[in-house]
């Protein structure tokens, strides 16, 4: 099979994370630094002709996208949305503040932080306690985001069976898990907004071949 790369950009920088809010599949709008985050990505990646652009199906990456977009040399013959891509849905706690929300999750488990919690079980033990811990039972689990991005990529590889490069616009906390499924040391390394990690699929499988480059 031909080679495949897909450069994911997180989407900007946007109100909820500038108030610490949980953001999954509830939205808000991108900031000023946050749009400005995303024209830098989308100069970084100026001279990469994209057979196509895509991003979640949220607001604040399709803004991303189409920001990133406007910098490229020339533009992909095909911009759309991909909702595999999507965030992962936090049930519940949706909107809420982050660091209330895993004191409150953690607790009962002798933890007081998320990253207490990744440091003592890794990002699929966090997962695993936000759904015990959610009134709605909402919460998407380690595998289904996995199996969701997964299916992604496999339909851009029917899409694309000759090979192609593909900008995916998405998010923080589901890319780092896709990171993380693939054997990327994650642990503080959050995927900063405006960031670029790319993706190499071919014969030999799938390998981040950078994560989380902004500079």
């Amino acid at each position: 099979m031909s080679e495949l790369t897909i450069y994911f950009v997180r989407h900007g920088k946007t109100l909820f994370n500038l108030f610490n809010r949980m953001q999954g599949w509830v939205d808000s709008d991108l900031t000023e630094d946050g749009k400005e985050d995303a024209i830098k990505a989308g100069k970084r990646l100026a001279d990469i002709k994209f057979d196509c652009a895509y991003s979640s199906n949220t607001g604040r990456a399709e803004a991303t996208r189409d920001l990133v977009v406007s910098q490229l040399q020339q533009h992909p013959s095909k911009v759309g949305a991909m909702p595999e891509f999507r965030e992962v849905l936090f049930g519940y706690y949706e909107g809420l503040d982050s660091d209330q929300i895993w004191n409150e999750i953690g607790t009962p488990y002798g933890y007081h932080t998320q990253e207490a919690i990744i440091e003592a079980g890794g990002l699929r033990y966090a997962r695993e306690l936000m759904k015990k811990e959610d009134p709605s039972h909402m919460a998407e689990t380690y595998d289904e985001v996995i199996n969701r991005w997964q299916a992604g990529i496999d339909q851009l590889q029917q899409a694309y069976p000759n090979g192609a490069k593909v900008l995916i616009v998405t998010h923080g906390t589901s890319l780092r898990m896709f990171a993380d499924h693939l054997g990327i040391e994650t642990l503080n390394n959050y995927p900063e907004n405006g960031s670029i990690s790319t993706l190499t699929v071919d014969a030999d499988g799938e390998r981040f071949t950078s994560y989380n480059q902004k500079d």
